[in-house]
Order: C-alpha cells, then sequence, then structure tokens
C-alpha cells in the first residue's frame, strides 16, 4: 500500500512508547509504526535523521477574540500555535449577553473558516442563565466543559463577570453526572486580594511585585480548598487553572486520595518566570500573577512527581500594553511559540523531565480530561496523525514580532519544534506555517459525539 506519508528514522515518544522507528499516515491517521529500516512507499517521506517526533502538544487553556477580531485571531494565533508545535488548542470562552446556543454556532463556524489546526471551547459561566441553560448547551452544542472566575473585582479591566460559591455548586450539580463534564476554576480569595491591594496601593508601589504581593498565595490556597470541598460534595470533577501555588498541587493529591476527582493545570510562565526577575517590568501582569521562587521550585517538584496534571499556556493577545501602572494594566501573556520549547529547555534539558511525562502534561492528560484521548496526544494506530517533529539539540532565541506580550523574549532555549502535522498535513515546516492550512481546522467539540 502506497501512505499518504511516512516519517522514518525518528524516535517516536508518547507516554506509553520509545522506540526507533518510522510512522505512516493515511486518510489523516495513524496507520502504522515500524522498524526504522523498513522501506515504506509514500507519497511524501520525511526524514526525522534521529529526531524526535511526538504528538501533537494539546493545549487546553487559551483565550481568543478578546481585543482583536475573533477571526483575525483563529488564524494569527492558532498559526503561531502550530510553530510551537500545538496541534489542537481549547479556548476558554466567554458570552455576556445572552444564550451560548447561537454563540456556539458563529464561533464554531467561523473558527473553522479560519483555523490551521483543530479546536474546541469552554464556556465561561458569566450569568445566572448560562448554569440553567446547561442541558441545552450540552445538547445543542456538545460542550460539557464549564468556567467560573474568582479573583476579578467587578470593575475589572478586562471585563469578566465573577463568580460567587453558589454559581460553582450549582454548575458543579449540574456538571457531575455528565460523561465528559468538567468545572474549571479561577481560584483567588477575591476579598482577601481586594484587601491587601489596598494596603499596598497606599504605599504608592506600582511595580510588578506589588501586584503579585496583593494577591498573596494564600488567597489561592483558601479557595483551592473551597472548591474541592465543593467537588466532593457535588461530585464534579474539576479542574483547578492556571495553578501557581505549589501546593495546590498537594493538596489535589490529597483530595484523590479521597476519591475526589480534581486536577491541577499549570502554565509554562509559572515555571519559568517570577515576580522578581530584573528583566521583566509591569507588562509581565498576569492573573493569577507570578510568585517567587520558592512557589516555583514548588511546581517544579509537582511536575517531577505527577502531582500536577496538565499544561496549559494561557495564551491571550491583548493590545500592546501601556508598560505604566500595575494597577490598571490588562493582565494576560502570550506564550503558543514557545511552550514546548520551554519545557524542553527548562524541563527536559535543565531538570530531566523525562519525555514520556511532557508528553503525558502536554498531549496525553489534557485530551484525556477533555474527552478527546486517545485521538488526540497518542500515536496509537487509527487516531489523527497530529505529530510534532523536534529537534532536541537546536539551540534557538526567542523573537517576538507579533501580537501580545511575550515574557522570554531574549531568552536562549534548547530544543525546538521543526515540523508540525495535523492530522496527516504539514501545517508547519522551515520556519513557516502553510497559508493553505487556514481554514482546515476542525472544531472537536460538537452535537452528538456521544452517541
Amino acid at each position: 500500500m502506497k501512505w499518504d506519508l511516512v516519517v522514518k528514522n525518528a524516535r517516536l515518544v508518547d507516554e506509553s512508547i520509545d522506540i526507533r522507528g518510522s510512522i505512516a499516515v493515511h486518510d489523516g491517521k495513524i496507520a502504522g509504526i515500524s522498524a526504522a529500516d523498513d522501506a515504506l512507499d509514500a507519497s511524501r517521506t520525511i526524514d526525522a535523521d534521529g529526531r524526535l517526533v511526538m504528538p501533537g502538544v494539546f493545549d487546553p487553556h487559551c483565550h481568543l477574540g478578546v481585543n482583536y477580531d475573533y477571526d483575525e485571531d483563529m488564524r494569527t494565533e492558532l498559526a503561531a500555535a502550530a510553530k510551537g508545535g500545538i496541534t489542537t488548542a481549547f479556548l476558554y470562552i466567554r458570552n455576556k449577553d445572552g444564550s451560548y446556543l447561537p454563540f456556539y454556532k458563529d464561533r464554531r463556524s467561523r473558527g473553522e473558516a479560519n483555523a490551521p489546526i483543530d479546536f474546541g471551547f469552554h464556556f465561561g459561566i458569566q450569568r445566572e442563565e448560562h448554569i440553567h441553560e446547561i442541558p441545552d448547551i450540552v445538547r445543542e452544542t456538545g460542550v460539557q466543559s464549564f468556567k467560573l472566575y474568582f479573583g476579578y473585582e467587578p470593575d475589572n479591566p478586562i471585563g469578566i463577570v465573577p463568580a460567587n460559591d453558589g454559581w460553582v455548586y450549582a454548575t458543579m450539580r449540574q456538571v457531575a453526572n455528565l460523561p465528559r463534564g468538567v468545572v474549571s476554576v479561577h481560584c483567588e480569595n477575591t476579598s482577601i486580594a481586594r484587601w491587601v491591594k489596598q494596603e499596598l496601593m497606599e504605599t504608592g508601589r506600582t511595580d510588578l511585585a506589588a501586584y503579585s504581593e496583593s494577591r498573596p498565595v494564600l488567597c489561592e490556597i483558601e479557595t483551592i480548598k473551597r472548591m474541592i470541598f465543593l467537588a466532593g460534595k457535588t461530585g464534579s470533577r474539576l479542574q483547578i487553572v492556571h495553578t501557581t501555588a505549589g501546593e495546590g498541587a498537594d493538596l489535589a493529591a490529597a483530595a484523590q486520595a479521597q476519591g475526589i476527582d480534581v486536577c491541577i493545570e499549570t502554565c509554562p510562565h509559572y515555571l519559568v518566570r517570577t515576580a522578581y526577575d530584573k528583566d521583566i517590568g509591569v507588562e509581565a501582569k498576569i492573573s493569577p500573577p507570578l510568585r517567587d521562587e520558592e512557589q516555583k521550585e514548588w511546581l517544579w517538584r509537582g511536575m517531577l512527581n505527577g502531582r500536577i496534571y496538565s499544561l496549559g499556556s494561557d495564551h491571550v493577545p491583548f493590545f500592546p500594553k501601556k508598560r505604566e501602572n500595575v494597577w490598571t494594566e490588562k493582565p494576560g501573556v502570550v506564550s503558543f511559540p514557545w511552550e514546548l520549547a520551554l519545557m524542553l529547555h527548562h524541563g527536559v534539558h535543565q531538570r530531566g523531565l523525562p519525555l514520556q511525562r511532557l508528553v503525558q502534561l502536554n498531549a496525553a492528560n489534557p485530551a484525556r480530561r477533555f474527552g478527546i484521548h486517545p485521538n488526540k496526544g497518542s500515536l496509537n494506530v487509527g487516531t489523527d496523525a497530529d505529530l510534532v517533529m523536534v529537534d532536541l539539540d537546536l539551540e534557538r532565541e526567542v523573537v517576538h514580532e507579533e501580537k501580545g506580550t511575550c515574557i522570554y523574549e531574549g531568552m536562549k532555549l534548547k530544543g525546538w519544534p521543526v515540523t508540525t502535522i495535523s492530522r496527516g498535513v504539514v501545517v508547519y515546516e522551515n520556519n513557516q506555517v502553510d497559508e493553505s492550512t487556514y481554514g482546515r481546522g476542525k472544531c472537536l467539540i460538537h452535537p452528538g459525539m456521544d452517541d
């Protein structure tokens, strides 16, 4: 048989295999894996020359269409994702103005008209009506993942409607019995943070560290404990997103031992940056904030010991930041193009993070959590041929020339994605995204997907 694509002479790694061989693709699916010296006839053959081939990164956490036009973001930002080895991105998306039913249809069709890679949605609970609408959302859209936000005051600069415990409890009760149901929570105690913020503002400080100190890690830990309690009472699956508190992973592990289904996600910026780094300023405002060296190292322990479940970028391309006053600056940075390279350099090369563990964190586990594994996040025969080829020895400097704020610029990283393949089609190679792939991305969340 003649295959559509063969990648030969590769080191093939997913969470369960680490072998030398070739991988064959047909009709967008992984059709087979064989020994490296086998001759496989294909329309196109890529010689990996011993380089690493892994499942494409599954990024479960980004925000697109917030400042810039949604259609534009689905092209530019998902192209940036492809450069970074990402083949699937799930958007946390909010609609303050009404029902999610027409909203979903609009965002799905516009996304599929522009995206070069596959995508999906989580919906933010922004009105009480959204909670009552959950059965209709599940039936009409297939979305079973919902997010609630603490840590934001009502007058926050990005317009998020903050949650309360009643919203969380009611949402968890609705989601608990769904086959793919997940409740994600941004965990920060808003009341404590608001009090500490006022004290710090009165000192006149406007630096990045002041912002971090205004939202002490205890705010996050307290809310994680509260959300775990509610998840235990309702039986809901709980996702603690963008965790900055090292203790969060330990709390989740203790809860899991009691039968509570809670998982911890963290982000690259919390693993490679602190609020006290001398080369960054107020532009590095993120919500929750960057922490100190102690929390960063605690998170790395969770990465290495299995207590952190997954990675997400929390990529959000805002208009250029003013870089003046941390209290009025918008929170958020971009990470898509460097997410994998950061983990290869700081995790694999510097800390000995096993490659199979990295695949768990950035592909298999997030795909599993949101009901898309093993079709995404594995090298199983019969699954989508989403692959990233990595040169572990390639050294390159981070350069940012696109939208949003980058806090890694100038970093020299070892280990970069060099080719990205989405459902059997090469979307990125030779430092270029193939523009003919715009509009071939599919929405993975759709009505009837559990039938």
